[in-house]
């Protein structure tokens, strides 16, 4: 449940995953597609992208309703990028 139209925010859950990208994805706008195709927050955290080489991997910490979370995951998968969970997450800090 969202919480849109209770008069509820919905649940914020924040997740840490380590993302690897094969190299053929290496010149893509994998990111822009990702915030493009999701509702939760994206931030890179931690990043090496080597494009000589083509290996290129992140740390993202994912933002958002558990749903919008794994929507994200499932995206970056099906986008060809290995996703690894380093933190399963829990309740989002409150901004500020």
């Amino acid at each position: 449940m969202s919480g849109r139209g209770t008069g509820q925010a919905p649940r914020s859950t924040r997740r840490l995953v380590h993302c690897t990208l094969p190299p053929e994805l290496v010149h893509q706008p994998v990111l822009h597609g990702l915030v493009q195709s999701t509702e939760a927050v994206v931030n890179v955290r931690r990043a090496n992208v080597d494009v000589e080489s083509g290996v290129a991997w992140y740390i993202l910490e994912l933002t958002g309703p558990a749903e919008e979370l794994d929507r994200a995951e499932a995206w970056l998968v099906g986008n060809g990028v290995a996703v690894e969970p380093i933190d399963p997450g829990g309740p989002a800090a409150p901004p500020g």
